[in-house]
């Protein structure tokens, strides 16, 4: 068996005052052989030590909250629930002996958890919260930082402590040795304080300013002969353990982790980094050091650790993770040649080395983002501190989309992740690079995708974990995207006759010989969106998509089109799957061309829809924008005032109705279908004013009498350049 008694002698006596305040035979002994345990006890994977007593310890299973703690019995695993600490948090010292100090609800009570009875009641007081448990007294103070503690015991009732400044604040009170409870407490004038009270006077009896000491966190140790706490100097950016020996000058400085665990394991100080887990360089500190302060030598134990619990017996219970063991809790001692050990004493199941942990989301064989606003791409380890990395890349063009992560940061930073810490996130379809730069953002191309993923350990625990493999985005096509990827393209023409969308760049020259160009989405069957031009002459020709931002040779589809003062296309009218094209005359009448899906005649006879549209001096086919299944359509009068004629599914419409006015500063109106890419897949409309060289959009709300927001918002479509024609 170990020898612990070079540790053992401060955590028997404080047992036995403990004992004498609260009634004798309440304490049990240490179970024998507990730390030589053939096979260790079952935990949760985020599971942390809270505290350490005589026959069990407390664990939360929330390793980064205080809440879901348990009292767990070292010799059979069985579990007590713990309510009432709500407000406090793993490390904070809660157990002296076997005894608990519930205080996150209700009366502030120490329960004993061996017979599982309540052997202190701290009479109600107003406005007091828990500030700790020391020896066989329960501490409260104010929550509004007068500076005022009162301890409570069964011997002497209620005491003020004396000694802690007026005006000081975050005053706590963690368990020390027999005689002396460990205090810390914000002077009123900012600086940290460090000290100890006297259990038998209630009065502080050492204090140490330690204007380097956290503000938030209260790691500190305390033993017959020395005390300690960490400190971090911004202007270095060095952290160390201070170490002061009582009652001389005599202090030593320990280099450290930042907001390290401190602790004395007999005549040693243990100190880590709070979890070398959450770490993103390999460092020493991240280990369990355990330094002789006689000689100076450092024994490293384990590999990265989450918090540290001295047992009454003198060891220390830590919760953290030994490569080739596993990670859970260990039993630290010293012993029979003076060499501190750690044995396994609670196993969490997950291994202490850096490990994926559960199976990964990932995108499926194929992804439809007309029917899925994402694609997953998650993946679960066991540690926070990771460098992470997952690159998507569309085989036909080598365009990629890449994300980053150092590191697992959220708002809920500290929830508990049953299935492992989560990085990646979804994917929302979109590549990096297009024709204003190649940081620009732009929507993800359908066809063939391969994916790769890496993940390092940032602390060094392990090899970097790799996973490769392929899927396939789809979407239907959209009436005014030309290059495949799902997204509405806007075109461009420019003086010279160069014809451009703002996505994909340029298209081709000789454009200035038409007057009058139209995105009309897929009428020629091709599975692609084309449009349909007309030249001076007034003879319209089709050009079919490629769906790589480029389009074939021109079909002549006829003449005579120069009778036609508006044109407006990608609407499907007549309710057959495939776009339209309207037309209203020079007299206004407006005319349906039925769309046939045949190149060599791409519509049918036109017919007559009515008469009186010449009051309008533009026409923007939009698909569906009001709730129902069909195609509608917009038109602008003369005096900027917007209107919708809801499609019927038949070639007709019903009665118009009122958008808005103002719309008349615009050059050119575009129904360019779902532009924002919302979740609702709602149309939109983009409008471009010519002063300010500016797109908009109107976004899309599918109700039947306002179909558009009509508060605009700004895009980056051909920002600041000018064109002759947009469409």
């Amino acid at each position: 068996m170990p020898d612990r008694s070079a540790g053992r002698r401060p955590g028997a006596s404080v047992a036995t005052a403990l004992a004498a305040a609260l009634g004798a035979g309440v304490l049990a002994a240490p179970p024998a052989g507990a730390a030589d345990a053939p096979a260790p006890l079952r935990i949760e994977p985020q599971a942390a030590v809270v505290a350490a007593g005589s026959t069990g310890f407390l664990l939360a299973t929330n390793r980064y909250r205080g809440d879901d703690q348990y009292w767990v019995r070292y010799d059979t695993g069985e579990r007590t629930p713990i309510d009432g600490n709500q407000y406090m948090y793993p490390g904070e010292n809660l157990v002296v002996g076997d005894h608990v100090l519930l205080c996150g609800s209700g009366t502030p009570t120490v329960r004993n958890m061996t017979t599982g009875t309540t052997v202190l009641t701290m009479p109600e007081g107003s406005g007091e919260r828990c500030a700790g448990l020391a020896g066989g007294a329960i501490f409260l103070t104010f929550w509004n930082g007068t500076g005022k503690l009162r301890m409570y015991d069964a011997e002497h009732g209620s005491r003020t402590v004396t000694g802690i400044p007026e005006g000081s604040t975050r005053v706590e009170v963690r368990q020390g040795t027999a005689t002396h409870a460990l205090l810390r407490y914000q002077g009123a004038d900012g600086v940290a304080h460090r000290g100890t009270i006297d259990l038998a006077d209630a009065a502080v009896a050492e204090d140490y300013a330690a204007p380097l000491a956290s503000e938030w966190h209260f790691e500190a140790a305390l033993s017959d002969t020395r005390i300690a706490w960490n400190e971090y100097d911004p202007a270095t950016k060095k952290s160390t353990v201070v170490v002061h020996t009582r009652g001389k000058a005599e202090k030593q400085v320990v280099e450290a982790a930042k907001d390290a665990h401190v602790a004395f394991l007999g005549d040693r100080l243990v100190h880590s980094a709070p979890d070398g887990t959450q770490a993103l360089a390999p460092s020493p500190l991240n280990r369990l050091n355990v330094v002789d302060l006689k000689t100076g030598t450092t024994t490293r134990l384990l590999d990265h650790v989450r918090t540290v619990a001295a047992a009454p017996d003198g060891d220390l219970l830590v919760s953290g993770g030994q490569i080739g063991t596993g990670d859970g809790i260990f039993r630290v001692s010293v012993g029979a040649d003076g060499t501190p050990t750690a044995a396994f004493l609670a196993d969490g199941g997950y291994p202490a080395g850096f490990a994926e942990v559960s199976d990964p989301h990932l995108p499926p064989a194929t992804v439809d983002f007309d029917t899925t606003y994402s694609a997953p791409f998650e993946q679960f380890f066991n540690h926070k501190g990771v460098r992470f990395r997952y690159t998507l890349t569309h085989v036909r063009t080598g365009k990629t989309y890449s994300r980053v992560q150092n590191g697992y940061v959220s708002a809920g930073d500290d929830a508990y992740y049953p299935d492992g810490i989560p990085l990646g996130g979804e994917w929302t379809g979109t590549l990096r690079g297009n024709a204003a730069g190649p940081d620009e953002e732009m929507a993800a191309y359908n066809g063939a995708y391969t994916w790769k993923s890496v993940a390092e350990s940032g602390g060094g625990f392990g090899p970097p974990i790799g996973r490769s493999g392929s899927f396939t985005v789809t979407r239907a096509q959209k009436p005014h995207d030309f290059d495949d990827n799902g997204s509405p393209d806007l075109l461009g023409r420019d003086a010279s006759g160069v014809l451009r969308t703002h996505d994909s760049g340029y298209i081709g020259g000789g454009w200035q010989i038409y007057d009058r160009i139209e995105a009309t989405g897929n009428i020629a069957g091709t599975g692609v969106a084309d449009i349909v031009a007309r030249d001076k002459a007034g003879v319209l020709w089709l050009y079919q998509g490629d769906g790589r931002n480029g389009f074939a040779g021109r079909v002549k589809v006829g003449g005579g089109w120069q009778t036609y003062d508006q044109i407006a296309g990608g609407s499907d009218f007549t309710g057959d799957g495939r776009p339209d094209l309207v037309a209203s005359d020079k007299t206004g009448v407006l005319w349906m061309y039925k769309s046939t899906g045949d190149t060599t005649k791409p519509f049918d006879t036109r017919k007559r829809i009515g008469s009186g549209w010449g009051v309008y001096n533009q026409l923007v086919g939009t698909g569906n924008i009001a709730g129902a299944a069909h195609g509608d359509l917009l038109a602008r009068d003369k005096d900027g005032v917007l209107w919708m004629y809801l499609g019927k599914g038949d070639g007709t419409f019903t009665g118009r109705t009122r958008i808005g006015g103002g719309f008349g500063r615009y050059s050119e109106l575009v129904g360019a279908g779902d532009y924002n890419r919302d979740r609702y897949r709602r149309n939109d409309l983009l409008a471009v004013d010519p002063v300010t060289r500016t797109t908009y959009v109107f976004r899309g709300t599918g109700q039947r009498y306002t179909p558009f927001d009509l508060i605009r918002s700004t895009t980056p479509l051909f920002q600041g350049r000018s064109y002759n024609l947009l469409g």
